[in-house]
């Protein structure tokens, strides 16, 4: 190779590195101006449910934490996973961001064939509210707890339990399994059919994602199904207080394309923090009963992982397969 070979390749790799470090230095200063533009906050249920609630209240305090409007866009579709796979198309630089329950990947992919999201499929910048799900009764139901209503479900053979989802089931068939009582599943297509059910007399109790708290004079909870006692009854033991190792949460959760800078992620979480302590954020939550549980990002993805583990063998104990 000639000196000016040598003295070319020189050049041509000092100028590769320079532009390399140039580029560097634009994507930290990019990421030390975030945002500097709106960002979409995809949700992926319809408008007007419990999520879509959250997500909204959330995205106004974020724009006003951030700088930026943040747009919430329903993608509805297979309990989030619509908007899940929108969302890992999308470039990791903040502007597309996921505002979903975390059923989607700590309990859907063990019910549901067409749900297979993983927990390190995504980056987390937090979680901000828990679902208060439960087993419901009547008001004037006979019984306040597990062990009473099984003692009256064995007085009344064929008595009818409401179930909307495959978890309803489980929580259902694992009660007949233990206790040998005889009911009957009666299928609702909603939360609303779900009540109506409750209210009408049709079925004695009912899986509950935590609507039935909108109805304190005529509706109870006989046990939470989650880790926690409910902020809205907090004297009702869980479900695993009672004797049922089967306590699963679920909570609304920020959620990120994999490979997020991490300053990007910080400035999400703050902003989600923000929500916690925001007057008008709790209004809105404190209206539909929902409790307020902030995680930041690394509290909210070691809970990822370890409820998904957690729910797995629960559901793989009971004997469900996904369908």
């Amino acid at each position: 190779m000639t000196h000016f070979d040598r003295r070319s390749v020189l050049a041509a790799t000092l100028a590769l590195a320079m532009g390399c470090a140039g580029l560097a230095a634009s994507d930290a200063l990019a990421e030390a101006d975030y945002p500097t533009r709106p960002i979409t906050m995809l949700v992926g249920y319809g408008a007007g449910g419990q999520t879509d609630l959250v997500a909204r209240a959330t995205a106004h305090v974020m724009s006003d934490k951030l700088g930026q409007p943040v747009n919430v866009v329903n993608k509805p579709g297979v309990g989030g996973a619509v908007a899940a796979r929108e969302l890992k198309r999308a470039a990791p630089d903040g502007y597309t961001v996921l505002f979903n329950s975390n059923a989607m990947i700590n309990l859907a992919p063990f019910l549901m064939k067409n749900a297979y999201f993983a927990p390190d499929e995504f980056d987390y910048a937090g979680m901000i509210t828990a679902f208060q799900l439960a087993i419901a009764a009547p008001k004037d139901a006979p019984f306040d707890d597990i062990a009473g209503y099984v003692a009256w479900a064995e007085k009344n053979p064929g008595s009818s339990a409401a179930a909307l989802a495959p978890e309803a089931r489980l929580y259902i068939n694992e009660i007949v399994k233990k206790t040998g009582i005889k009911v009957n599943i009666v299928p609702v297509q909603s939360g609303s059919e779900m009540i109506n059910a409750l209210l009408g007399g049709q079925v004695m109790v009912a899986y509950s994602g935590g609507i039935h708290y909108r109805y304190p004079d005529q509706l109870k909870t006989i046990a939470a199904t989650t880790t926690f006692r409910h902020p809205s009854a907090p004297d009702v033991p869980t479900i695993e207080e009672q004797g049922y190792p089967l306590g699963m949460d679920t909570r609304t959760t920020l959620m990120l394309p994999k490979g997020t800078p991490q300053a990007v992620i910080d400035k999400l979480t703050a902003a989600l923090k923000a929500c916690a302590g925001d007057p008008n954020f709790k209004k809105v939550t404190d209206a539909a009963d929902i409790p307020i549980q902030y995680l930041d990002a690394a509290a909210a993805t070691k809970e990822m992982i370890d409820s998904t583990a957690k729910n797995k063998a629960i559901v793989e104990a009971a004997g469900v397969v996904a369908k």
